[in-house]
């Protein structure tokens, strides 16, 4: 039947990986999602929980990695399609989007707004996928950063340097 997931419960932040046989990085659940990336020896990884105040408001969170600006862009909208029996009624884990937030020699400051992102410096209206869609900046689009959204297990395996960051600035 379409929509429905055989592997109930897969995703549950309290649980253990499936069929993993390694050991779990405890600073933080192994189950745990995060938004993680990597450039040479640097590596980083939030927790989706610390880029979020709720499962219903859009929130903006400004970092560094690599020594460079970063804009981490995150809006409700996405169910856990392996929480429940039904991919509908998963929980809120949202959606992500990571930028450097320079637009022509100028770092933008942004804020949420509903479903969107303003950024301060123009009053432009930005989208999850970092394109401008009002204001004086439409047609710009943010320069994506490279981001693996996946489990704290699954990344810290792979990168046991990285640095993890689990409460919202």
């Amino acid at each position: 039947m379409a929509g429905t997931n055989p592997y109930t419960g897969l995703d549950d932040p309290d649980g253990q990986p499936f069929l993993f046989r390694g050991d779990v990085d405890v600073r933080a659940k192994a189950m745990q999602r995060v938004v993680a990336m990597e450039k040479g020896d640097d590596a980083v990884a939030w927790t989706l929980d610390s880029l979020r105040e709720d499962e219903d408001t859009a929130t903006v969170t400004v970092g560094e990695f690599a020594g460079e600006p970063i804009v981490i862009f995150w809006k409700p909208g996405q169910a856990s399609a392996l929480e429940t029996s039904s991919v509908a009624s998963g929980r809120e884990v949202g959606t992500v989007g990571v930028f450097s937030p320079v637009v022509e020699d100028q770092t933008l400051t942004f804020q949420a707004e509903g479903d969107s992102f303003i950024d301060e410096e123009t009053g432009s209206t930005w989208n999850i996928l970092g394109e401008a869609t009002d204001g004086p900046l439409t047609g710009e689009t943010l320069e994506p950063i490279t981001h693996l959204r996946t489990f704290w297990f699954s990344w810290s395996t792979f990168r046991p340097d990285t640095e993890l960051i689990e409460e919202r600035p």
